[in-house]
């Protein structure tokens, strides 16, 4: 020990227990001569764990204290590690203000779990991504399942098509198994899921789809199984992530009795829909028509999201499904900030355009030959060049000449503006600052 810090005598000499040895004592006591695995972060292998094992082995005379060491990385902020000294420390909970748990479980499953994980905006996005691409697809396999499809002919209706996403849900199961068995490789299991959907989406869209509904109900079971061990869905649903949201929840219990009534609304929607389209082909009232289909867009956008419903136009007709309201009012306030985003950006970069439009009208309409009349110069020739310093020495050749250039600039400029306004240049003007003024309220509206 140092100076002045606490101490024992030893045969070594006055000293105290390290932190190495308050981990073995701990251990040993709880757990015995004998660890299962032992986890901690990558930095802890040396010294630390070497320390663990050279002090418990020596202690109870084993050969081997712990079987097997999880090496964890440490988790960086926008590429650089977290730490309270660089001022980039973050708590769950503050993570959990932004997203939703089962986004960061899945930000986290992207990543290696013996590798730096990193906390970005950029893996945040990726982890938002790829939970629309798996929400996507449970959504079309309920649609499907939800239909008597076992009173149809059952069985593979298109031929190769069939066999090939039977081929590709198989080899998916098989790389999961295996990416699993290496190492937990959940980045690579993952990549394999979400290979599959793609596949299993580009079968759907095929023309003429007759799909097997009980091969995409499998695919769908089992990528929700895998989910599941992974601790991202926590319902009891045969697949999807259920009503939960965030924390993949079960799904609402009175949802199969408020089926008939969806179904009756979406039927009306799309009949309305479908009469309003074929009278905008025509021309006929198309005020009431637009006013029609933007209702039905109300409907989808801001009624049924409230009530836990959404709905997505297809070309074969709207697919519904039932989803935590608040987790699709997020969404849609998600959606809007970005549409506001953008329509600032734009609004912004139009208010520099027309207000340099403003200012080069006002300079253009300056006269050519009153160009140079200012207090700088006492005289000037015919045509407004400055002969003259207003302190009664002669202006240099050379400035003359750059003087002579600018003015027939300026009457290049003046005469565009005549023929563009008119011979109103005024008028112009006034136009011009009214469209600077109107995009400064638009813009003054969005960022209320």
């Amino acid at each position: 020990s140092k100076a002045g810090e606490p101490a024992w005598d030893s045969p070594f000499g006055p000293g105290r227990p390290g932190w190495h040895i308050e981990c073995s004592v701990v251990a040993g006591d709880i757990l015995g001569e004998n660890l299962d695995i032992h986890a901690g972060g990558e930095d802890l292998k040396f010294p630390h764990h070497d320390n663990e094992l050279a002090q418990s082995e020596a202690c109870f005379g084993c050969q081997q204290w712990v079987n097997y060491f999880t090496h964890t990385g440490h988790l960086h902020i926008e590429g650089l590690k977290m730490s309270k000294s660089l001022k980039n420390f973050i708590t769950i909970r503050q993570a959990l203000e932004h997203n939703t748990a089962r986004q960061l479980r899945i930000m986290f499953l992207l990543q290696g779990w013996d590798q730096p994980m990193n906390y970005s905006d950029q893996t945040i996005d990726d982890a938002r991504s790829k939970e629309t691409t798996f929400k996507s697809f449970f959504r079309e396999v309920e649609a499907l399942a939800r239909n008597d499809y076992l009173s149809e002919e059952v069985g593979w209706r298109m031929g190769e098509a069939d066999h090939k996403l039977s081929e590709a849900y198989l080899a998916a199961r098989q790389t999961v198994h295996e990416s699993l068995l290496d190492n937990f490789n959940t980045k690579e299991a993952m990549g394999a899921m979400l290979k599959l959907i793609n596949e299993a989406n580009q079968y759907l869209r095929l023309p003429n789809a007759k799909p097997s509904v009980l091969l995409l109900r499998a695919i769908a079971t089992y990528i929700t199984q895998i989910l599941k061990v992974f601790g991202v869905v926590n319902g009891g649903d045969d697949f999807g992530f259920g009503m939960g949201g965030g924390t993949g929840g079960d799904a609402d219990a009175n949802g199969n009795a408020s089926e008939p009534y969806i179904d009756a609304m979406v039927s009306f929607r799309d009949n309305i829909r479908n009469a309003a389209l074929e009278a905008a082909k025509g021309g006929d009232a198309k005020a009431a028509i637009q006013s029609i289909l933007k209702i039905c867009d109300g409907l989808r956008d801001d009624v049924l999201p409230k009530l836990g419903v959404r709905l997505e136009d297809r070309p074969t007709g709207t697919m519904w499904n039932l989803e935590d309201p608040e987790v699709m009012m997020r969404e849609m306030a998600e959606k809007a900030a970005k549409e506001r985003e953008i329509q600032i950006s734009k609004l912004e970069k139009q208010l520099v355009a027309r207000e340099k439009e403003v200012e080069k009208i006002k300079n253009s309409m300056v006269q050519p030959q009153d160009l140079f009349r200012t207090d700088e110069f006492k005289e000037w020739d015919e045509a407004g060049v400055p002969i003259t310093l207003a302190s009664g020495e002669p202006v240099s050749g050379g400035q003359v000449k750059k003087k002579k250039k600018a003015i027939e600039k300026q009457e290049k400029a003046y005469k565009d503006l005549m023929d563009k306004s008119g011979n109103n240049p005024q008028e112009l003007l006034d136009a011009t600052q009214t469209e600077v003024d109107a995009i400064k309220f638009k813009l003054s509206e969005l960022s209320l």
